[in-house]
């Protein structure tokens, strides 16, 4: 008797313990998007032309975090910081071990407006970043990037680029 009780509490436990259909974030769900450059040629805008030896470093406190090095890609995508306003980034091209005195680097900051937007109750929130704009800072070693467009101001979503990059 003392077992089938037993078997019962333990049953009605499991039983109380299943996740539900909203418990689950589904991974169809928006998350907090990151943000699309694409890399187009200067001398023809609509062809899009990979920068050589692409590495991209997050600057924090004008320290570097993390580096990235991104070889032949037109277009990346790359994460904006949520807790702040201000996210800086260095391109440096030509980044080789051999060219090392050909790197050409330039500092992008980009400003934003940050809003949290609930998705449901199992994923919690995620956030969309408004008001998207940039500067560029060429350093010393002149400017390898001639224009930055922003297509769409509103990072909500990564289905098309946000930024264009013409060098």
């Amino acid at each position: 008797m003392k077992k089938l009780l037993l078997i019962l509490i333990i049953g009605a436990s499991f039983g109380q313990s299943s996740c539900e259909r909203d418990d689950i974030c589904a991974e169809t769900t928006p998350t907090t998007p990151l943000l699309i450059i694409e890399f187009y040629d200067v001398n023809n805008p609509t062809l899009l032309k990979a920068p050589n030896n692409l590495t991209i470093s997050t600057i924090v406190n004008e320290e570097v975090n993390e580096v990235l090095t991104l070889v032949n890609l037109e277009s990346i995508e790359i994460p904006l910081r949520t807790n702040d306003e201000l996210t800086t980034y260095s391109f440096s091209i030509n980044t080789a071990e051999d060219d090392e005195e050909e790197a050409n680097t330039d500092v992008l900051n980009f400003t934003y407006t940050v809003t949290d937007e609930f998705v449901n109750k199992a994923c919690g929130f995620r956030v969309v970043y408004d008001d998207l704009q940039n500067t560029n800072d060429p350093l010393q070693d002149g400017a390898w990037i001639q224009n930055i467009d922003i297509e769409n101001s509103t990072v909500n979503d990564q289905t098309e680029a946000h930024i264009s990059i013409f060098h």
